[in-house]
């Protein structure tokens, strides 16, 4: 049974919630090596948004991103509610820290993991990036745009018609 760093064995009888701890938990404590065990070889990752580090990656490609974030100290990272359904579980966080350079970083997620036979095989995050444009002078935050890349791999239903938000700009 492998260990993330000194936290608790890892298994593959692991829930999804529990993976989900671990991999928070494993991410705040910085522990690189425990991180990736949690993810399969194969994961595929999202970060939603158009900045230069955002959309589909392998987990080369998101540990290399990961470095964008220059903690001057701890990080403060909360989790509010969870909600896990079969290999899938999402979850609220919310997260605290001094940037390098003095700026206050506070950010807000929304994360989906797909989880199976223990090991993260699909990562979705969600996190307020003009915060981040905002507070990390980056080339990776602040370099040109990307184009942005669909979020899901399948289609369950689609909707097509005028959205009431649109309209017809007519106040009734």
């Amino acid at each position: 049974m492998p260990f993330i760093g000194r936290r608790r064995p890892v298994s593959d009888a692991m829930p999804p919630e529990a993976v989900a701890i671990a991999w928070a938990e494993a991410a705040v404590a910085g522990d690189a090596a425990g991180l990736r065990a949690l993810f399969a070889p194969e994961c595929r990752i999202f970060d939603a948004g158009d900045m230069p580090f955002c959309g589909w990656m392998d987990l080369d490609g998101f540990f290399a991103q990961t470095s964008v974030l220059p903690l001057d100290g701890a990080i403060v990272f909360e989790i509010g509610e969870t909600v896990a359904q079969g290999e899938r579980v999402w979850f609220e966080a919310q997260s605290r820290a001094r940037l390098v350079g003095g700026a206050d970083y506070r950010n807000v997620y929304i994360f989906q993991l797909q989880v199976r036979g223990g090991l993260i095989v699909e990562y979705k995050e969600f996190s307020d990036t003009m915060h981040i444009w905002r507070t990390i002078d980056d080339l990776r935050t602040r370099g040109p745009a990307i184009m942005r890349q669909p979020l899901l791999t399948s289609v369950t239903r689609r909707l097509v018609g005028n959205a009431v938000a649109g309209g017809s700009g007519q106040v009734a």
